[in-house]
């Protein structure tokens, strides 16, 4: 069961609970609920009793989806948080005897766009580790945690997805000196390859995403900070120009090949 999808659906259907509830307001005014009237089509009691029965079960029904979304998503993070391992080099000697490609989460960040680490650190489309611990490391080192990750399989880099969902999922190349990891890499330096786009607004996740928008922040170390997500059409309207950018341009500005 996919819980993310649930949920949406869940929300979208309490959006729609006004509008079905004037609709069936508006069906029992026409059939005598509120007025007296001979030989009803439906007595007025069971109208009456089918009102009280809809404004009092159906909002329960909600609240009770809630809950139970709730605790089927915490166990299920449970159960997925118990089989992530760190990624520890299970030998030094242990190096890559094939392409490293791998997947990854960032979050588009600043003006001029950038790639942001889950870490807090930003990166260009195509650059080489540094290590904020040991300027004098040249990544990755295998006592230190400097380097580009990158998970191997994409099913794991997508239910991080789920467990942060401001970010982006990036396809990358790995160059250089790279260890092997239980789930994925360890490298110096990198390529962005492709940037996966949700296919819904970020906001709503109603309507389909069209175009960036970027919104100030308060961030890591408690810094200001821009980020950009991905909206429709209607949740982006409020935005100026200069907080825009169209899927293209936001590509370009990345400097994704």
């Amino acid at each position: 069961m996919n819980l993310a999808r649930v949920k949406r659906r869940l929300i979208k259907a309490i959006r729609l609970y006004p509008i079905l509830a004037l609709a069936i307001l508006a069906l029992a005014y026409f059939l005598g609920a509120f007025t007296e009237q001979e030989d009803p089509l439906v007595p007025q009691s069971a109208l009456i009793t089918g009102l009280y029965l809809f404004v009092g079960l159906v909002p329960l029904l909600f609240i009770i989806g809630f809950i139970i979304l709730g605790g089927a998503t915490d166990r299920e993070f449970k159960r997925m948080g118990s089989k992530r391992e760190k990624l520890l080099t299970s030998d030094p000697f242990l190096l890559p005897k094939e392409e490293m490609f791998g997947y990854k989460l960032a979050l588009i960040t600043d003006r001029p766009p950038t790639f942001t680490g889950l870490t807090g650190d930003s990166y260009r489309a195509d650059d080489t580790a540094s290590c904020d611990s040991d300027p004098s490391h040249i990544p990755p080192v295998l006592d230190c945690e400097c380097g580009f990750y990158a998970y191997k399989e994409f099913d794991d880099a997508k239910f991080e997805l789920t467990l942060n969902p401001g970010c982006f999922l990036i396809d990358v190349d790995l160059f250089g000196i790279g260890f092997i990891y239980k789930r994925g890499f360890r490298a110096e330096s990198q390529v962005v390859k492709k940037l996966h786009l949700p296919k819904r607004c970020m906001r709503c996740h109603i309507f389909p995403a069209k175009v960036f928008v970027s919104k100030y922040k308060l961030g890591y170390s408690s810094m200001p900070w821009w980020q950009w997500q991905i909206y429709c059409q209607f949740c982006s309207r409020g935005f100026k120009a200069e907080h825009r950018l169209e899927i293209a341009e936001m590509i370009k500005a990345l400097a994704i090949k």
